[in-house]
């Protein structure tokens, strides 16, 4: 199976036409993977502002987010892409956009 370089995008624009219709929601999840399985093993969600966060909370954003995530990291290993195991999801709006980062650049991100 061939690695299809707008799967991660492609999958974004639907779960954002899902859930992010009429938002102006910023803000970005910086997530990590467990180097051994490729799976998801932490999200932090980082909010311009409380009502973002608040509003988040318990959604059915987030689970489906976090169950993307965890496709995506899986996808991305199998295929032997580089820094399969963390990244920034950015949050614009509607908008959703993702960056694949070595453990480092995530790390000085987190502070």
């Amino acid at each position: 199976m061939t690695y299809d370089s707008t799967f991660d995008q492609s999958r974004l624009d639907q779960l954002a036409r899902q859930h992010l219709r009429n938002t102006d929601m910023t803000g970005r999840i910086l997530f990590f993977g467990d180097p051994e399985e490729n799976r998801l093993d932490l999200a932090a969600w980082q909010f311009d502002n409380d009502e973002d966060d608040e509003a988040i909370q318990g959604s059915d954003f987030k689970l489906q987010m976090m169950e993307l995530l965890d496709t995506l990291l899986t996808y991305r290993a199998q295929h032997g892409q580089p820094n399969a195991g963390q990244g920034v999801v950015h949050m614009d709006g509607g908008k959703l956009s993702i960056k694949w980062l070595t453990k480092a650049e995530v790390e000085a991100m987190r502070s």
